[in-house]
């Protein structure tokens, strides 16, 4: 491979498959902040606010809730202190917003009300619940590739929806399959974007279709608990079914059963709106070494291979 390529340039080259590339999260929180006291956002200033300084108590009382990711979010010249919630280790997903009046409030979101099927609350109070999200990695000083593509992204965005639902978000995984964006409530991640699929993505988005040709994989599952590694062999499951079947609808696909069968193999089961049920094989193994980022050597990638069965009557 050219190593003069950065590593969305190789992944694009390569045609990498994007589906099974998501990591598992049931809740994400998206707070606002440029962080300038820990000097801006940093290649891993999540995690370094996670660790040190004034803003660690409020990032590990957040991930005391399981299963749970800190995402920090901006606008250009803005200044706010918006916070939301994402729970989407539900059967209904949903997203909630709130205005924070300092960031120890953040101490005073009660983590029982962080739970599929409660509201959120914050100071005693429930948060609102809001439609729609997108949030748009552009942590260029993770990798440069993310805001190299996800700022044409984000500006194409804001002329298809209100600026409320658009923001540029820190570092969300998978640098070479930029320009990269989670949509909310769902949690659905797309790769591969250019500022062209902006429409796209929330006309799809708003109607309660995903597009399965930029799809990496959704968030959660429902209520099932999967490690890494089977989260993103049944995201590649769930891609080949909705290609092959044509089911674009967001709800329309539910994941039944997950067993794993031998090293490195699942069978999988996903049932339609129609009650009809799609079992498939899937194995995962490695690829040559590759760009995985611009800033670190090369490795081997996961690749995933559906043998799918004909759908039958649940």
């Amino acid at each position: 491979m050219d190593n003069t390529l950065t590593c969305a340039a190789e992944s694009r080259s390569l045609n990498e498959p994007l589906a099974g590339t998501v990591k598992p999260t049931g809740v994400f929180y998206l707070i606002e902040t440029d962080a300038l006291d820990y000097g801006g956002w940093g290649h891993e200033i999540v995690k370094k606010m996670s660790k040190q300084g004034d803003f660690a108590p409020y990032t590990q009382h957040l991930l005391s809730v399981p299963n749970s990711k800190v995402l920090l979010i901006r606008k250009p010249r803005a200044n706010g202190m918006n916070l939301y919630i994402a729970v989407t280790n539900q059967d209904v997903p949903k997203l909630y917003h709130t205005t924070l009046s300092t960031y120890a409030d953040l101490l005073n979101i009660d983590p029982a009300t962080v739970a599929p099927d409660i509201t959120p609350q914050i100071n005693g109070s429930d948060m609102t619940q809001v439609n729609e999200l997108y949030a748009v990695c552009t942590n260029g000083k993770h990798d440069a590739c993310c805001s190299t593509y996800g700022v044409p992204v984000y500006n194409a965005l804001l002329q298809h929806t209100h600026e409320d639902n658009v923001w540029q978000v820190t570092h969300i995984g998978g640098h070479r399959m930029a320009g990269t964006l989670i949509a909310f409530p769902q949690g659905i991640y797309y790769g591969h974007l250019d500022a062209f699929n902006a429409e796209e993505v929330v006309t799809n988005h708003q109607a309660g279709y995903l597009l399965t040709h930029k799809y990496r994989g959704c968030s959660a599952y429902g209520a099932y608990t999967l490690d890494v590694k089977t989260h993103q062999a049944v995201s590649a499951v769930e891609h080949h079914i909705r290609e092959s079947a044509k089911i674009y609808a967001i709800k329309d696909l539910k994941l039944q059963l997950v067993e794993y069968t031998d090293d490195m193999q699942w069978r999988v089961e996903f049932i339609d709106a129609k009650g009809l049920s799609y079992q498939a094989q899937v194995t995962t193994t490695m690829s040559e070494p590759r760009q995985s980022s611009c800033n670190e050597a090369p490795k081997p990638m996961p690749i995933h291979t559906v043998a799918e069965y004909a759908p039958i009557e649940s």
